[in-house]
């Protein structure tokens, strides 16, 4: 089957757009509008992958990203940060590591396939 996928974003039509494109690649997408609510469904639905905006309203990105790394039921699911403001100081503020990825907006949408194909195992796939 193809991956569970939390997008994290304030922004619906951006959230609405990638839901769509990630839906008719065949993934199951969860959408969070906020850090709270992303939070909240991320340990919820154990996603396979988390899309996570790194400014949005009730928790920041990276806020939302050491909280799922302090729980042993989430600490592994990768993660692609994605930013219109995305600077080296604020990726230098995330820790960084092999299941962490980086999209700066706006970007072509065959940039998010491949990082969606790195970050998750067998290109996607998940057994």
């Amino acid at each position: 089957m193809l991956a569970q996928i939390l997008i994290a974003d304030d922004d619906p039509a951006f959230a609405s757009l990638l839901q769509e494109y990630l839906e008719k690649k065949g993934h199951r997408v969860i959408v969070a509008y906020d850090g709270l609510e992303a939070t909240l469904k991320a340990h919820e639905h154990k996603p396979h992958l988390i899309l996570l905006d790194i400014q949005m309203p009730g928790a920041y990105g990276s806020t939302v990203y050491r909280n799922l790394q302090e729980d042993k039921e989430t600490v592994s699911i990768p993660v692609l940060f994605i930013s219109a403001m995305l600077t080296q100081e604020m990726m230098a503020r995330i820790p960084s590591g092999p299941q962490v990825r980086f999209l700066k907006k706006p970007f072509p949408l065959s940039r998010l396939d491949e990082l969606v194909k790195e970050l998750l195992p067998m290109g996607g796939y998940v057994p």
